[in-house]
């Protein structure tokens, strides 16, 4: 398990560019062998964007209930092991043509990211 963000790194990290949050998703999840995505009774958060569908993941669950607010309020973060989300989440998305949002920070902006491009990505580290 990797060692606590102090809240300063968290919000240092936070407003970091896209591709050092992207860096970090990626040996986080590696380490920890978990993704973190947002759901409710629905299912999991999807997000619209000018690409189309997307799906929001994070390193970890505070980051994630960051962003359970306002019409997210009724979301809680859910943890998806690295097994599953390599083996059942990255290829249905592909499938779907559906991006992920990695870590995206509370401007809303996040790594747009197709699943082929993050299993590549993770296969890596």
């Amino acid at each position: 398990m990797s060692e606590e963000l102090s809240l300063d790194q968290r919000i240092q990290l936070l407003a970091s560019p896209d591709d050092v949050r992207l860096e970090y998703f990626v040996n986080s999840v590696n380490q920890n062998k978990v993704v973190w995505s947002l759901s409710n009774e629905e299912g999991f958060v999807m997000v619209e964007t000018d690409d189309g569908d997307c799906v929001m993941v994070w390193p970890d669950a505070d980051f994630a209930a960051q962003w359970a607010v306002e019409e997210w309020d009724d979301c809680e973060p859910v943890e998806v092991s690295l097994e599953t989300f390599k083996t059942m989440w990255l290829p249905s998305l592909e499938q779907d043509n559906i991006t992920l949002a990695v870590f995206p920070n509370i401007e809303d902006e996040g790594k747009l990211t197709a699943a082929a491009d993050l299993k590549a990505l993770l296969a890596e580290a």
